[in-house]
């Protein structure tokens, strides 16, 4: 290597020896779409598929989420807006304000909901919109962060100014010079960012010529209001989860910021999960006095939900879609365990995942124009991929020898019907959803609600099979038969408009949906009479049979009398076409997926991977650990045989294997003499072992008292009053 181009000089000469640093290689994450190391073009093309697929939902889950999110945050922004709009600190009207509402700090509390772990993300949005549109002045505080006065301070300074140079205790006891965290200096920083903003807008406006020209007041105090409020933005401090604040501390700093409202513009963001009234319950009156509180509320997580579901899942324009199994593991995991949209989308992006890497047939899971041209590029070796799948030897089952013969064996004949069965899944998924929306429409208000009241309860019975072999399909269909005019009417409305904005599969649909809505229309008052053929016996008849009525002629006659029906009316018989027409649309186009043919080519099933890796057992989970470390580590010196402990594995697992070998009262002696016989095992055959010493490794004692104190953590074991040097096996009966 030449010295001269490195610039290296020595008083002899000699070699000089660089290491050139390597470059690290970055992953590709699509590396991994290729199993057993091949590199196929077919693995290649899955994962550009399911990269630009998981694009297109991202977006889509990012354009629901602010349509959610607009109308609660917009009337949000316009509080802090209005909090301090017009601010100005050497204006007289400021002045002129009384001294009781200078002290009232504009406050929104804005409840999230209980249990909601999306608060932070939530917060996180609120905190971007106010950036982007309010005012480049946001704090956002913890409860974790401000255990004190002073711990708040310097987390609201240090947030407002973006620096770290704010002094902390610990940095205050050694006098290390610092901004100390306190309100006049805020202040300070404050009024001079005020100066600069005006000076740079003064620089860049070009000099207006003056006109005279009438205006009125209100429309003069409004552009001096947007003039102050460009110089003067308001500071914003958001409380994020105001129920963990210790009350002292936040009643001091209330009670400070209402003494510099007149000097700093400060609006106050609660974010409280219960109810308004935990402001209360935390602050005193003297203190909340000094609050203007308005309430927001955020909507539910569950309407969160429901709009992902609907525009996400329950939509042709994304081939993926999730199987019946899957999709209620992830609802369950939603409903009853953590109100998380946030992990329902990681759900749904992991199926996605393995949909892509573990199933070669999702490589025709894809816009229908791309999966054509990537059909007629296929091999004989992928064909035969699409030949093992389930469905499809179904169908072949279920065709003549020679064709059977001939998908078996011709690719080309395979490749007209695999095209003719994308058709037909295609033109399934157009149709399938607006009519599951309509079935939901006419269902979900009925009483007890037979087939749920949300669609996503109906969306998963139809993912679980034939709608219409559910017993709640029948009585839903009871109930509607008894349901006035006018309501069924305004459900056909609905059916219709949301008929309106599908494709071409079901418009024949809503013509005739129409049709008997207007026949409907036209159903005058008489028509609800009912015409009986039932005709009553003469007088004549009655009197000219003289016989004795015994119990038995009563009983024929009886039943004769039920089985003579009457007509139905004119009304109930267009009823009765109404909801015919509907059920046959519904068994024409709902049928359940997994009897569709090639349906794995866009349906994920796979319930256990999901389980697995989303759904995990803890308890399992750290028992598996323990027992066989190597299952996680994959260290070749954790692998043992069955029940076998080995010196080279952790300590909590010597400790833990030990302890299932003792009673319900372990010895803390016993448990430590044979902790350090399995460690120092392989030195006993020099002579050179402390196990039976008086006197123990220190060091042994310490790895020793830590696994057992991880053991305690762990919930295994615990501390006993029969017997101070013993401990309490948990565990005991239990496995």
């Amino acid at each position: 290597m030449c010295a001269d181009s490195l610039q290296t000089s020595s008083v002899s000469k000699g070699c000089f020896v660089f290491k050139a640093k390597k470059a690290k290689k970055a992953l590709n994450p699509g590396d991994y779409m290729c199993q057993d190391g091949r590199d196929s073009e077919a693995d290649w093309f899955r994962f550009n598929t399911y990269e630009a697929l998981w694009d297109m939902v991202s977006e889509d889950i990012e354009t629901m989420q602010s349509k959610v999110n607009k109308e609660i945050f917009t009337d949000l922004i316009q509080f802090v807006k209005n909090g301090q709009g017009g601010y100005h600190p050497d204006s007289a009207s400021s002045r002129q304000r009384p001294q009781r509402a200078i002290k009232e700090i504009p406050t929104a509390a804005f409840i999230a909901g209980v249990n909601v772990t999306d608060h932070s993300a939530t917060f996180a949005a609120i905190t971007a919109q106010l950036k982007s549109l309010v005012t480049p002045h946001v704090a956002n505080l913890l409860s974790r962060d401000c255990n004190n006065l002073r711990a708040l301070m310097s987390n609201l300074v240090s947030q407002l100014m973006g620096t770290d140079d704010v002094i902390s205790d610990e940095e205050e006891e050694l006098n290390i010079k610092k901004i100390p965290p306190t309100m006049p200096v805020l202040r300070a920083w404050y009024h001079d960012t005020a100066k600069k903003r005006k000076t740079q807008q003064q620089e860049a406006s070009p000099p207006k010529l003056a006109k005279k020209s009438p205006k009125s007041k209100r429309r003069r105090s409004s552009s001096v209001l947007n003039k102050n409020y460009a110089e003067f933005p308001p500071i914003v401090v958001l409380f994020e989860d105001l129920e963990s604040f210790t009350p002292r501390v936040l009643q001091d700093f209330i009670l400070i910021c209402s003494e510099y409202l007149s000097e700093l513009p400060l609006v106050l963001i609660f974010g409280i999960a219960t109810s308004v009234t935990a402001i209360h319950r935390i602050l005193p009156q003297a203190v909340s006095s000094l609050l203007s509180i308005e309430k927001f509320q955020a909507k539910p997580s569950t309407a969160y939900l429901s709009q992902l579901i609907s525009k996400v899942l329950l939509t042709p324009s994304h081939p993926f879609k999730l199987g019946h199994k899957v999709f209620q593991l992830l609802l369950d995991i939603f409903l009853f365990h953590d109100f998380s949209v946030i992990n329902f989308v990681k759900g749904l992006q992991f199926s996605m995942m393995d949909h892509f890497f573990s199933h070669p047939l999702s490589l025709l899971c894809c816009n229908h124009g791309e999966a054509l041209i990537r059909l007629r590029t296929m091999g004989h070796n992928d064909l035969e991929l699409f030949r093992q799948a389930a469905s499809f030897r179904t169908y072949v089952e279920n065709q003549p020898p020679e064709q059977q013969r001939a998908l078996l064996l011709d690719d080309k004949h395979l490749k007209k019907t695999l095209q003719e069965l994308l058709k037909k899944l295609v033109d399934y998924h157009r149709a399938f959803y607006p009519l599951m929306e309509c079935l939901n429409i006419l269902t979900g208000h009925l009483p007890h609600h037979p087939l749920g009241k949300q669609q996503r309860e109906l969306y998963s019975m139809c993912l679980g099979g034939n709608i219409w072999e559910s017993p709640g399909y029948k009585e839903a269909f009871g109930l509607l038969k008894l349901m006035a005019r006018d309501e069924l009417m305004t459900l056909m409305e609905s059916c219709i408009e949301r008929l309106t904005r599908s494709d071409n599969p079901v418009q024949d649909a809503r013509f005739q949906l129409e049709t008997l809505h207007t026949r409907l229309a036209t159903i005058t008052e008489g028509d609800h009479q009912p015409i009986d053929d039932v005709q009553e016996e003469t007088s004549e008849e009655s009197g000219s049979k003289t016989e004795r009525v015994t119990l038995r002629s009563l009983q024929q006659k009886l039943m004769e009398s039920v089985k003579k029906t009457r007509k139905p009316t004119r009304y109930e018989s267009l009823v009765n076409e109404t909801l015919e027409y509907l059920d046959l649309g519904f068994r024409k186009y709902l049928v359940c997926p997994l009897n569709l043919t090639f349906h794995e080519i866009f349906y994920y099933n796979s319930v256990t991977d999901v389980r697995r890796h989303i759904n995990a057992s803890p308890r399992a989970a750290i028992q598996t650990a323990l027992n066989n470390p190597y299952h996680y580590l994959q260290s070749e010196s954790c692998k043992a045989e069955a029940g076998g402990v080995l010196s080279t594995m952790p300590d909590v697992c010597i400790a833990y294997k030990l302890h299932m070998e003792c009673g319900r009262l372990i010895n803390l002696y016993d448990w430590l003499q044979a902790f350090i016989t399995v460690v120092t095992g392989e030195q006993d055959e020099d002579g050179s072992s402390h196990g039976n010493s008086k006197k123990p490794n220190p060091q042994l004692q310490a790895r020793f008292i830590r696994a057992v104190s991880e053991l305690q953590f762990l919930g295994f074991i615990k501390a006993t009053r029969k017997k101070t040097d013993h401990v309490s096996r948990l565990t005991w009966g239990g496995i």
